[in-house]
């Protein structure tokens, strides 16, 4: 099939000091996108709520091969995969005027949308019509592994603007979380070039996330949020030279 397509314009307070597209921006984008094509394809959220169902973000991958800037209209490309696994695989791009600008591999996983116990890809009946070309699916067996050397960074209280319909800490704003906790004149050097998150438990109302960080490579960090001894999530983020 062909991606599902759609426009919008970066404002400037989603973009960073660099005046680049934020990690948070990225990931808030790519989920409004797979939202609306949901959406065009017939499987709006108040309809997957009649049935129970809910697609919650497991794993990303985004990278920057490119950027958008403030003011630059942006399209972005979106289209599913077939499921590996558990999981449910988008590729999602931004480009403007033929130029790439990020790249976007996600997993995710179908959810009971109350006790949000996984369910199966066969539970999904609707004619979800995924894309059989070639694509790198990598993304559904990726792990991040926590290194020896992370240490506490601080604590991320979890605020109310943190949270999406599903009760829990939107995915985009660990784009902000991630960043928040790097160095911030390391940062301010550095511009992000490739981000990958991993989702593994929910972060609600009221909890406190101790944060935890270390660099593993040269411009490479790896970073964590943890709550009651279990690791909410997981990211390894790479920066440009």
């Amino acid at each position: 099939m062909a991606f599902f397509q759609d426009h919008f314009t970066l404002s400037a307070s989603e973009a960073d000091l660099h005046r680049r597209i934020k990690l948070s921006a990225a990931l808030r984008h790519m989920q409004d996108a797979a939202s609306r094509h949901l959406n065009a394809l017939g499987y709006p959220y108040e309809r997957m709520m009649e049935l129970h169902q809910v697609f919650l973000l497991s794993k990303v991958e985004v990278i920057f091969e490119g950027t958008p800037v403030p003011e630059q209209r942006v399209t972005v490309c979106t289209r599913p995969h077939p499921p590996k696994g558990a999981f449910f695989l988008r590729e999602t791009h931004f480009e403007a005027e033929g130029e790439p600008l990020v790249l976007g591999k996600s997993a995710w996983i179908l959810a009971d949308c109350e006790t949000h116990q996984v369910l199966r890809p066969s539970v999904f009946l609707w004619d979800y019509p995924f894309d059989p070309v070639e694509f790198d699916g990598s993304i559904a067996r990726r792990r991040i592994p926590a290194p020896k050397e992370a240490a506490p960074l601080g604590v991320r209280p979890i605020r109310y603007s943190d949270l999406d319909a599903n009760r829990h800490v939107n995915n985009a704003v660990y784009g902000d979380i991630v960043c928040d906790f790097l160095p911030p004149d390391l940062l301010s050097r550095h511009p992000i070039r490739r981000a990958v998150l991993l989702y593994e438990h929910e972060a609600q109302l009221g909890d406190e996330l101790e944060i935890f960080g270390c660099p593993i490579q040269e411009k490479v960090w790896y970073l964590s949020g943890h709550k009651n001894g279990e690791r909410c999530f997981g990211a390894e983020i790479e920066l440009y030279e």
